[in-house]
């Protein structure tokens, strides 16, 4: 189910996940900085360094810390060990779903399971970010009650969100059937005569930890807005599983952040963490449940 050898990129919050990765499937959930060099030279024939490991600990200080009780690892300030409970509280099991979800490439099948659950997390996101009165609708390909050609569909988009459809039956390629990068939309109708001119949003979501930043121009008015006109500019906002934070919380790395309202995991968490979750609407995935009840063998 996860081949779990090796960090895919050597950033510090990588490094991270990787090493709550790692304590989660240990047999006892305890993971000490010798736990995730010894994964990382006998599975994945690589090493990390002490200076590494001394930034993936500070990392996961500062995610305690930030998540609050949302965060399923217990550290001691200066400790060379983290712990998790063996049973985790709904707070702590949405965080292991981001968790799971931030790093597909260990998994090895299902992975459809995890970006659509992500997807359903998203909506619930940006359900409890837009008022109570806006609708928030899937758009994305796998769950949406938008029907008919893509040009047809993201022409009823473009009126849904105060705007004018300009595609016409030849925009697109004929088996292109595809959302546009639009996974979600929302928008909030301001009285019942007019609805152009008024607020609303597109979202994408992306699991890839490298395609991410990039998927943050599908959803620019300046790729879009040849075919959807809008009356008034969209919102663009991505969706993260990544927890993409240095040791302080800043970003990990501005640069790779445009111009985009952007949810990573401590948004997404701690904004849905703000109420009671709808597990019946995230629908846990079942590669997700047979994680949490795995364990590795130690190296």
């Amino acid at each position: 189910m996860l081949v779990l050898d090796r960090p895919r990129d050597w950033d510090t919050h990588s490094i991270a996940d990787f090493g709550e990765l790692l304590c989660l499937l240990t047999p006892d959930r305890i993971c000490s900085r010798e736990t995730i060099s010894d994964q990382i030279r006998d599975v994945g024939d690589s090493n990390i360094s002490d200076v590494q490991l001394d930034d993936c600990f500070n990392n996961i200080e500062w995610r305690a810390s930030a998540f609050g009780d949302s965060y399923p690892f217990t550290m001691q300030p200066g400790s060379k060990t983290f712990s998790a409970p063996e049973d985790l509280n709904e707070p702590q099991t949405l965080y292991a779903l981001t968790l799971l979800c931030a790093n597909l490439p260990f998994v090895q099948d299902r992975r459809g399971q995890l970006t659509d659950a992500f997807e359903r997390l998203a909506f619930i996101a940006l359900s409890k970010t837009m008022p109570i009165e806006a609708t928030v609708r899937p758009f994305g390909k796998n769950e949406t009650n938008y029907t008919g050609a893509k040009w047809e569909r993201l022409n009823q988009l473009a009126s849904h969100i105060g705007g004018y459809g300009r595609c016409q039956p030849g925009t697109f390629r004929a088996r292109d059937s595809g959302d546009g990068g639009i996974d979600i939309a929302s928008w909030l109708i301001l009285d019942n005569y007019e609805n152009r001119n008024i607020p609303s949003a597109l979202a994408q979501c992306a699991c890839s930890r490298s395609d991410w930043p990039a998927k943050q121009t599908e959803i620019s008015h300046t790729r879009l807005g040849t075919y959807i006109q809008p009356t008034h500019p969209w919102m663009q906002v991505l969706f993260i599983p990544h927890c993409f934070r240095d040791n302080i919380g800043n970003w990990a790395y501005e640069g790779d952040v445009g111009m985009t309202i952007v949810y990573d995991r401590l948004r997404l968490v701690n904004l849905i963490n703000s109420g009671e979750i709808d597990w019946n609407y995230i629908s846990s995935p079942e590669i997700f449940n047979e994680f949490l009840e795995a364990r590795l063998e130690l190296v």
